[in-house]
């Protein structure tokens, strides 16, 4: 696997208000074809507080792939939100894109 092309330490404070590290990563898109078709996979991974989840992003460009994994993160984060507050840089906000499927 290539080296990682982005890293992001998000806290999650538990409600002891004891703080956990968790970490963000992102490989670059890399070609992986398939019989059924040739694509585009960009690993990602979020890990920390003992749990750990890795996927890809998938497209059928190099572009496409790396655009959907970024998206898949809030998705990923899910998993800690009964475990106590992310933040970034102290804000609430984890800087990295969602999708709105309800109207505002």
């Amino acid at each position: 696997m290539p080296d990682m092309i982005a890293e992001r330490t998000l806290e999650l404070t538990l409600p002891s208000g004891t703080q956990e590290s968790i970490r963000v990563r992102v490989w670059p898109p890399q070609y992986r074809p398939r019989p059924s078709a040739p694509f585009w996979e960009a690993d990602v991974e979020v890990a920390g507080a003992g749990k750990a989840h890795k996927t890809q992003g998938v497209g059928i460009d190099a572009f496409q792939a790396l655009y959907s994994a970024l998206f898949l993160i809030p998705a990923m984060l899910v998993i800690y939100e009964d475990d106590g507050r992310l933040s970034w840089l102290d804000e609430p906000w984890l800087g990295f894109p969602e999708f709105k499927l309800t109207a505002p």
